[in-house]
């Protein structure tokens, strides 16, 4: 059985849809995405704790998508983070230290690397799509043989990856060098979680070698939402066994894979499974409104799930009851680049960029 998904939008969400400026690939889902026949019921639910660790690591996934720079959010989390202003429910941010900033060669991709004191992880957060440069490397679908010789990756991924990779494994040896670092996170969202793939493809095939950034034995965690598919499946294949093999040196919880997709997002379902592309998670999680599933391996390459346990009625409660590809963890992306983008004209580089920023909430307050 599956539910017929209507319901009658409050005040409060019809403003926010009304404000939408991104896409959210919800007419992908429906035209692309496969739909499993598995329900998903309370035994596949995430534990609270597992919920809790991606909502953190999903807001350094969402924050890498600023019009501002980061060394500017970093040395001003405290005021950034009070009400209206952008970072506002973006806790996890506070205290981060802000270890290196990257644009890649090709298609200027942004991305940063943050050490939290807290939890002694150096977390490296790669950008999604956020300009038309790189959005012409999301359609170039073509594939590309990959180095390891085990299959072929997404052409336009790999480029942009090559223009970062060696920023990214100079500023992660760099990273660790001076910070305190018990494991190493790798997030992004969108076609950021492809990046994030291949770069964490890479520190698994070079550990142990001169050229690996890791310290031997560090442990390894990529928290993805929303990504495409990045490869084909004998790329797939070799990224499963770079995993076991990580794993039967150091231990199992020596390398931690998430992968979210949530109700609604077409991006997850592209390119189509047809041109030969597959996912790289052997057991990814669904994001249903505001639940989190474990994903059975059989299901893996579906895009669209039901809940057994699923309450229409609730629809109502829920902050984002039409799902899509800017509502992951919790928070409304569009809302928080709105900010951004309000903050960058309040031009943070000069002294009272606070009350031009705070006139552009007011002026813009039903969509604020």
């Amino acid at each position: 059985m599956h539910w017929k998904r209507k319901y009658t939008l409050t005040e409060e969400q019809r403003r926010m849809y009304a404000s939408e400026k991104l896409m959210n690939f919800r007419w992908i889902s429906k035209v692309v995405a496969t739909r499993s026949s598995y329900m998903l019921r309370d035994a596949n639910l995430a534990s609270p704790e597992v919920t809790a660790e991606l909502a953190e690591l999903g807001q350094f996934a969402e924050v890498v998508y600023s019009a501002v720079p980061f060394d500017f959010i970093f040395q001003n989390i405290a005021m950034l983070s009070e009400p209206d202003f952008p970072l506002e429910g973006y806790d996890a941010l506070q205290p981060s230290i802000l270890a290196s900033s990257l644009e890649g060669r090709v298609g200027r991709l942004p991305a940063y690397i943050v050490y939290r004191p807290s939890t002694k992880q150096l977390v490296v957060a790669i950008s999604g799509t956020s300009s038309v440069q790189l959005a012409l490397h999301d359609i170039r679908t073509l594939k590309h043989r990959h180095p390891s010789r085990c299959g072929h990756v997404h052409s336009g991924f790999w480029a942009l990856y090559k223009g970062i990779k060696p920023l990214m494994f100079d500023a992660i040896r760099k990273g660790i060098r001076e910070h305190d670092v018990d494991e190493l996170v790798v997030t992004g969202h969108s076609m950021g979680g492809s990046i994030s793939y291949l770069l964490c493809m890479d520190l698994l095939s070079t550990d142990g070698t001169p050229n690996s950034p890791l310290s031997p034995g560090l442990k390894l965690k990529l928290a993805v939402f929303g990504s495409p598919r990045t490869g084909d499946a004998k790329l797939v294949g070799y990224w499963r066994e770079l995993i076991t093999a990580y794993r039967k040196s150091y231990g199992p919880d020596h390398m931690t894979e998430y992968s979210v997709k949530a109700y609604n997002d077409g991006v997850p379902a592209l390119p189509p499974s047809h041109f030969g592309f597959r996912h790289f998670a052997q057991a990814p999680l669904y994001l249903d409104r505001s639940q989190l599933y474990h994903v059975p391996p059989s299901e893996a390459e579906h895009a669209l799930f039901e809940a057994a346990s699923y309450d229409p009625n609730r629809l109502m409660t829920l902050k984002f009851p039409r799902g899509g590809h800017n509502y992951y963890n919790g928070h409304d992306l569009e809302r928080l680049m709105r900010r951004f983008l309000w903050l960058d004209k309040a031009e943070p580089e000069k002294d009272s960029w606070e009350e031009r920023y705070r006139q552009a909430i007011t002026k813009h307050r039903a969509t604020a």
